[in-house]
């Protein structure tokens, strides 16, 4: 089946670069996904997404870390040229569709990022816990369409709206050459909810988190699938399992009103099992309280999963426990991981160290498995250690899943139905999420 797409997508291909050479530039078919690829820093250990802003009079590149629960884009514009962008006014409809705070100005000379009579939006730089309001203008960027496994056109999206940011806010950010920020919150200023609306597309997207960028970089899919991860030849969007999106109630601070609910993806962990056992510790902890504590939220700019303290200890004492009946030796923690192990003493799999499993039950009674590859880490030579950190005794959010845990698994998240679709390890099928996708 995927054999016979890509023939014809090389057909449609072909046809339309004959139209090109007899009639000039023809007009490209309509997107059905749209594609950006996705690099690990395995410095920083975040994600990045690079993108042409400004395009076609002068385009800049951007990189920006991936924050999945922010709630829009932004970059510092310190040195950003682009003749098409143009500041949103104080008022307008694409200020309110923005959620616009205030009005600001700028007392140097014009240029991007310093207008004034212009709106101004709140934007968040995780690295920092900082956030500020800046200045909101739109422009031109490119999309890039994905068709079977591979790239094949770009498009234009005029009108895209994104925070032109100060040098300040964007000091701290990881990464050599990060200039800014991607959100994917569900609101309308997002990054999937604006290229969704753009090209008419169904509202959802899906994140494919690379471990290493050695064989290929990480996907976004905007729009659906389908999903294929060579040498696979499977549709992944078939085979997704889901579980329900769950709202919290109390908004993100500074960056959403009061009676708003969170943009943040939150789902409903119902329990963790460690080698079919399960883990002790109060459930109260897996649901929100009155002001919005508790509950278990996705994260891309979080490392490693952040538990509180009870369910961390309970993990960590369970791990050990299973670790010990398969013969496998302990050695001293290595900070800030609870339990570490001789790494000669654990088989190695497809799925990376032959561990005991740990599966988080989600409601609808989907079962997350996480093999070695995603619970341990190499915190030194010949030195494992189970990478989940401990939280403390007050968190706000008992729960969140770092990205670690999130590699070469494909992660849906389907706005419309309020679903998170969610394959198995694309290590069991002998496939990850690192793909060369050609642009």
């Amino acid at each position: 089946m995927a054999f016979s797409q890509t023939l014809t997508t090389l057909f449609i291909f072909s046809l339309l670069s004959f139209c090109y050479a007899a009639s000039g530039p023809p007009k490209l078919p309509k997107p059905k996904v749209i594609h950006f690829s996705i690099r690990k820093n395995e410095t920083t250990l975040q994600y990045y997404v690079s993108y042409d802003s400004g395009y076609p009079q002068s385009a800049t590149i951007i990189d920006a870390l991936i924050d999945i629960g922010a709630p829009s884009v932004w970059f510092d514009c310190t040195s950003y040229v682009s003749s098409s962008y143009k500041r949103a006014s104080c008022g307008s409809n694409r200020c309110k569709k923005a959620k616009g705070r205030s009005c600001i100005g700028c007392n140097s000379a014009p240029r991007p990022g310093c207008s004034n009579n212009t709106c101004g939006v709140f934007v968040y730089n995780p690295a920092r816990d900082y956030s500020s309001i800046q200045e909101l203008g739109e422009d031109t960027m490119r999309a890039y369409a994905i068709e079977g496994a591979y790239v094949w056109f770009d498009y234009e999206v005029p009108k895209f709206q994104f925070a032109c940011a100060d040098s300040a806010m964007a000091e701290r950010l990881p990464g050599d050459y990060t200039k800014g920020l991607v959100g994917f919150a569900r609101n309308e200023i997002s990054l999937p909810s604006q290229i969704s609306s753009a090209f008419k597309l169904a509202k959802k997207f899906a994140l494919c988190l690379p471990s290493s960028n050695a064989r290929g970089l990480g996907d976004i899919f905007i729009g659906g699938g389908p999903y294929y991860m060579l040498p696979s030849i499977e549709d992944q969007s078939l085979s997704l399992v889901t579980t329900p999106l769950v709202f919290n109630p109390i908004g993100t601070p500074r960056l959403q009103s009061d009676g708003e609910l969170s943009y943040q993806y939150f789902i409903n962990l119902k329990n963790i099992e460690i080698s079919g056992k399960h883990v002790t510790f109060s459930p109260a902890l897996l649901s929100f309280d009155k002001n919005g504590v508790g509950g278990t939220k996705i994260s891309t700019t979080v490392p490693y999963t952040i538990l509180h303290s009870s369910i961390y200890k309970s993990l960590v004492k369970d791990f050990i426990k299973e670790a010990s009946l398969n013969k496998i030796k302990r050695l001293n923690s290595v900070a800030p991981f609870g339990a570490c192990f001789d790494l000669h003493t654990v088989p190695n799999t497809i799925t990376g160290p032959a561990v005991p499993n740990i599966d988080l039950i989600l409601e609808g009674n989907v079962r997350m498995r996480l093999y070695g590859a995603n619970s341990m880490v190499e915190a030194k030579k010949n030195v494992i250690c189970l990478a989940f950190i401990d939280g403390g005794g007050q968190p706000t959010t008992s729960i969140v899943l770092g990205g670690h845990q999130l590699e070469n698994y494909i992660l849906e998240f389907d706005l419309t139905a309020s679903k998170l679709g969610l394959s198995s390890s694309l290590l069991l099928q002998n496939t990850s999420c690192s793909q060369s996708r050609v642009y």
